[in-house]
């Protein structure tokens, strides 16, 4: 078969990007450039083999970037597999929204609540060489992935990975949690339906679920500023009056103008 041919097939299953998406897994799964893999009019059976393993998995629903193992985030790759939520281009409102409160060069300690592979936490420490990190999350294999970043930027004397949050102090907390309402799960994409973890998407009945438990966190640790990411208009109204102790200081627009990032502070008073 010619990469037109593979191309072909991504497209009947429904997948938009089918040219570049056929290119992509045909080099990842031969070790080849994309520029390679143009310049070959024909494959060798052993070769056709391995681009078959690939693209039927992708046929079937399975996001590009389990297959690769691999996932861009704020112009870096991140190692990710099933069982871990992928990097979206629209949590990096996270990242801006901390670059909006603290200058490069200051020292300060975070928290990443539900860290998952550990994109947001690893790409604030790279964004800022004086800070350090707690990384929280509750599931075993997000941890192991979220290590493997570590490792993979240089950064285990910055970064410690847990579990649970005890006896912790924090100048501040950053999260993506759960936010999708528990009805809407059915209705999402089918790469993000059938093989993205449940325990990463589901916010519960109204999607604030977990929101409060990172406020009252907030309090417990001492932190001046909460960064959450959310999900719909409804949950940003919601959000702004969650909290007695925190107020809404900022917001940062995603590409769509939504207003993907909110900025809690504390109040001086609380």
């Amino acid at each position: 078969m010619k990469v037109s041919d593979y191309s072909k097939r991504l497209g009947l299953a429904g997948i938009h990007n089918a040219s570049q998406e056929s290119l992509w897994l045909i080099a990842h799964a031969l070790g080849l450039s994309t520029s390679q893999v143009l310049a070959r009019s024909e494959f060798t059976s052993e070769e056709a083999a391995k681009v078959e393993s690939v693209i039927v998995r992708r046929e079937n629903g399975e996001p590009m970037q389990y297959i690769t193992g691999e996932a861009d985030f704020y112009g870096r790759d991140f190692r990710v597999g099933q069982g871990v939520l992928i990097p979206r281009h629209d949590t990096e409102a996270l990242i801006t929204g901390v670059m909006k409160q603290f200058a490069r060069d200051e020292a300060f300690t975070f928290i990443d609540w539900g860290t998952g592979s550990g994109c947001i936490a690893l790409t604030l420490l790279l964004e800022f060489p004086n800070a350090y990190t707690y990384m929280l999350d509750i599931s075993s294999t997000a941890r192991e992935f979220a290590r493997i970043n570590i490792e993979r930027y240089g950064l285990s004397e910055r970064a410690k990975l847990l579990a649970t949050p005890a006896n912790l102090k924090a100048d501040v907390i950053v999260s993506n949690p759960p936010y999708i309402p528990t009805d809407e799960i059915v209705s999402l994409m089918r790469s993000v339906r059938d093989f993205e973890p449940h325990t990463a998407l589901d916010g519960g009945t109204d999607g604030l679920r977990f929101y409060g438990e990172i406020f009252a966190l907030a309090v417990n640790v001492g932190s001046e500023y909460v960064f959450l990411e959310t999900g719909s208009i409804n949950q940003v109204q919601s959000l702004k009056t969650l909290s007695s102790e925190y107020y809404c200081c900022d917001e940062v627009l995603d590409d769509g103008n939504f207003p993907r990032c909110l900025t809690f502070k504390r109040r001086s008073e609380a």
